[in-house]
């Protein structure tokens, strides 16, 4: 009889995998996954040749840029996204960068100086941010494997083996997403602060963080049913039945 006992943990771990990676690389590409983002930095408009961009939208290996516009006056309001940076673990987004210099020193613009500042002190943080999540990453990968070595050859140091990975990742993801959190509410109030009287602002990613933090989740719901696994739901140890022995006379 097959046992189901390690189901949930699989599970879990599987899913927070596939979440976790499409936060991971969300916006590395066009047109894939780019409104996942952790936040979106809109600019002021000033004329289509002045080469910079509607909004910038900033992804934890990535940015991507792009223009507002209506396809008729009657509907909202949609982003289309034109190009995206190379993806890269020490990815960080700055302004002044990513915009030519005519641009960010133009008068008409009127671009504050302390946005550039502010991206540039948290440059350390995001990439921090992007270090624990490909952990997590392979601390679950490492995970998905101990459980397919589970199923085909078990043994019983496997389940230790699987709960240090699993609470590495849950652990790796709980400081990646915290970070992301903090640069959600934190940076972005910040931003808004200093972008005011020059139609700067900026906007947390909902869907990104709904994912990350849905994974953590997952991941420590999955930890302590591996934990229930290995260490309280261990299957008895049976012993040998004595042999009797026939004793003549």
């Amino acid at each position: 009889m097959p046992d189901f006992k390690g189901l949930f943990q699989t599970v879990t771990v599987f899913v927070a995998f596939i979440l976790t990676l499409l936060c991971l690389f969300a916006g590395t590409q066009r047109n894939l996954l780019e409104d996942v983002d952790l936040l979106t930095l809109y600019t002021p408009t000033i004329g289509t040749d002045s080469g910079a961009h509607d909004f910038y939208s900033v992804h934890v290996l990535s940015y991507c840029q792009g223009t507002l516009g209506k396809i008729d006056p009657s509907a909202e309001v949609t982003r289309n996204v034109t190009e995206c940076s190379n993806r890269t673990i020490v990815s960080s987004f700055d302004p002044t960068q990513a915009w030519p210099e005519e641009v960010t020193s133009s008068q008409q613009l009127g671009w504050p100086r302390v946005i550039s500042d502010d991206f540039h002190a948290f440059k350390v943080t995001s990439q921090v941010m992007a270090v624990m999540y490909c952990i997590g990453v392979g601390a679950m990968g490492v995970v998905m494997l101990v459980r397919v070595w589970t199923t085909l050859v078990p043994k019983p140091c496997q389940g230790p083996c699987e709960l240090l990975f699993f609470v590495l990742g849950a652990f790796s993801i709980s400081i990646a997403s915290i970070i992301a959190t903090v640069i959600a509410f934190e940076f972005v109030a910040l931003i808004n602060a200093h972008g005011k009287g020059s139609n700067v602002s900026a906007h947390y990613g909902e869907k990104f963080l709904g994912m990350t933090w849905a994974a953590v989740g997952l991941l420590l719901a999955g930890s302590v049913a591996c934990f229930a696994n290995a260490f309280v739901n261990k299957p008895p140890a049976y012993a040998p039945a004595p042999v009797s022995k026939d004793v003549e006379g």
